[in-house]
């Protein structure tokens, strides 16, 4: 079964080590599974059996924004995709949607957290409307964040509206919707129209039936594979999906087809 992975973090050589420190000491000591760089990731990922992966960039300076994009655009070739990323207070940000589509990256990363906005906040509405206008997925990080405890900045019923006021918009939840927050995506977000991804949720769930129960009642094809690597074995990514009991037709929407249908990977 081919096995595409639209959640992972990689790091230009030169700063990966640091930023791995830094991250690790941010958000109390948890492992890391490679070395942050996109040579770690295609070892650990070749050795795993994936057949590609996904780059998700956040951009945590507005001064850094073009040299992360221009950097990800380097190497944006399968089997390593990578998204774009924006900063809500860069003055160019608008501008950055369009390069970003132009360097040809996959969509566009946002986390509330690390970037200091709320979803719904009118000042992150031209975000929104430029990327559904160019078809620009966005891949939102989503509930809370193991490295700011107590901030709440996004809310499962965020996305929910999100979703209605841009129903053009391709939304893709990280964390299974929103991390700690997943009674809240059972009320409000199961069912709507938007992605969730897998990464990062079924270790910290406290009850372990939740997590095949939103993939279900959500639909399998609206459930898309993620790890977070380098925070999560990729191993273990794979086999909490197949423990689940799922049909081979839903595996095969979660850990392919259904990132096929919303980014340009090879037909295989």
């Amino acid at each position: 079964m081919k096995i595409f992975d639209v959640h992972t973090h990689v790091f230009p050589e030169k700063i990966a080590a640091a930023a791995l420190s830094h991250l690790q000491q941010k958000s109390y000591d948890i492992p890391v599974y490679t070395a942050g760089t996109g040579a770690s990731l295609l070892q650990k990922a070749s050795e795993a059996g994936y057949s590609g992966w996904l780059n998700c960039p956040v951009v945590t300076n507005p001064r850094q924004m073009r040299s992360v994009n221009d950097w990800a655009a380097e190497w944006n070739v399968w089997p390593h995709l990578s998204l774009g990323g924006i900063h809500p207070d860069a003055e160019d940000a608008d501008r950055e949607l369009y390069r970003i589509q132009e360097l040809g990256l996959l969509g566009v990363k946002f986390h509330p957290e690390y970037q200091e906005f709320q979803p719904l906040e009118k000042r992150m509405e031209r975000f929104w409307s430029i990327c559904e206008k160019l078809s620009l997925p966005v891949l939102i990080h989503a509930g809370q964040d193991i490295g700011f405890q107590g901030s709440r900045r996004s809310r499962p019923a965020d996305f929910a509206e999100l979703s209605r006021r841009h129903p053009a918009l391709v939304i893709i939840c990280a964390h299974l919707g929103g991390w700690r927050e997943w009674d809240e995506v059972e009320r409000c977000l199961v069912g709507q129209r938007v992605f969730l991804d897998t990464s990062f949720a079924q270790m910290y769930m406290q009850d372990q039936t939740q997590f095949k129960r939103i993939i279900v009642n959500h639909g399998s094809e609206k459930i898309l594979y993620g790890t977070d690597s380098p925070w999560r074995n990729l191993y273990d990514g794979v086999a909490e999906i197949v423990a689940l009991g799922l049909s081979h037709d839903q595996q095969e929407n979660i850990f392919w087809r259904n990132a096929e249908r919303i980014f340009p990977l090879p037909k295989q």
